[in-house]
């Protein structure tokens, strides 16, 4: 028989060999030792017929199949290539292979996802929900009852979540810029109504009010969680607000693809940073110290959020009615050159008397 013919089976294999079924199990597996002369005979009708064993068939049997799938919503975000990365070392460490999607954010994209990986019987699911995942991929998760856990964002309460803490971190962020000296701070947020730029914005807004600060609309920019501002409306409303006579001395881009957008955006006006504008972010990324000026960020534990994520959905899978648990990680402020000194101080080196 060539390896060409498909389907061969166990059975095949054990009357080709004249031995026992389970013996071609032993010899497959190494579960039970077999004489070297009836394993060697084993192994070339093996390697003859091409004959692979049908582990995802054994695996039903068991009703698992050791695989978890993952859907980021974004691939290329620096923040979700750390968490992948977790999530495979963990998911390895517990004997699980990861299938992995990206739904680019788009929630029909995300439901045939996550449609594909149940036809692959996987045996749980880690994604992070689109904006609209509630009227998509919810339903289906729902109607299909498959483990899931929540990263980064959240859906509703019928899941597991991990992620970070935004509202306080955004605050921190503020703070900082308001502590140098400045009062008029432009935001970037991401896409609105997702909990996270609506918590880092409200972090934003809570920190203006607690120094006093007036809260102007117009320097709070809706970006589309790319590199923004991306899109010409956007950039040119960041241009516009750049060259108002009230104009912004510091910028705040809610995550690290912003940060790209807004420093292509400044090159292009010729304002520097931090000389001409104070520049902070949402989200460390392995280059933001490589930059000139290095970039003042909110460090978020990425790997934290993946390992904790398979951990809990390992969890799920073994007791799918356990009460849901919700793991919020703290992020730190990691401080550097990209907000510069004391505003009071360089207004005083450029000869303004008032403060």
């Amino acid at each position: 028989m060539s390896k060409k013919e498909s389907k061969i089976t166990i059975s095949q294999i054990a009357k080709m060999a004249n031995v026992s079924t389970s013996t071609v199990s032993h010899v497959i597996n190494g579960t039970k030792n077999v004489s070297d002369r009836t394993r060697l005979k084993v192994e070339g009708i093996i390697n003859e017929t091409g004959y692979t064993p049908n582990y995802v068939a054994k695996a039903l049997k068991k009703s698992e199949t050791k695989t978890i799938g993952l859907i980021v919503s974004d691939i290329t975000n620096q923040f979700f290539v750390d968490v992948i990365q977790a999530v495979n070392e963990e998911a390895l460490r517990n004997g699980y292979m990861v299938i992995l999607g990206d739904s680019d954010d788009n929630p029909k994209q995300e439901l045939e996802l996550v449609k594909s990986f149940q036809e692959r019987c996987i045996d749980g699911l880690i994604f992070s929900p689109t904006i609209h995942s509630g009227n998509y991929a919810a339903p289906y998760l729902n109607s299909v009852n498959l483990p899931a856990v929540c990263i980064d964002r959240t859906l509703d309460d019928k899941w597991d979540w991990v992620g970070t803490e935004n509202r306080n971190a955004a605050k921190i962020l503020t703070r900082h810029l308001i502590g140098l000296g400045h009062r008029r701070i432009a935001f970037v947020s991401g896409l609105r109504g997702i909990n996270t730029t609506e918590e880092r914005i409200e972090g934003y807004e809570s920190a203006l009010k607690e120094a006093g600060l007036p809260f102007d609309k117009t320097l709070l920019i809706v970006g589309e969680s790319r590199i923004v501002p991306a899109k010409v409306r956007s950039k040119e409303r960041f241009k516009a607000i750049l060259n108002t006579e009230n104009f912004p001395t510091a910028i705040i881009a809610s995550n690290n693809l912003m940060v790209i957008g807004i420093m292509r955006t400044l090159q292009e006006l010729n304002v520097m940073v931090p000389e001409d504008m104070a520049l902070a972010a949402f989200d460390d990324f392995e280059w933001a110290d490589l930059f000139q000026p290095r970039i003042t960020t909110i460090v978020q534990p990425c790997r934290d959020i993946g390992t904790k994520a398979v951990q809990l959905l390992i969890e799920r899978i073994k007791n799918p009615t356990a009460a849901l648990q919700k793991v919020e990680y703290y992020p730190r402020l990691e401080i550097r050159e990209s907000c510069g000194i004391l505003l009071k101080d360089k207004l005083k080196k450029e000869g303004v008397k008032k403060w």
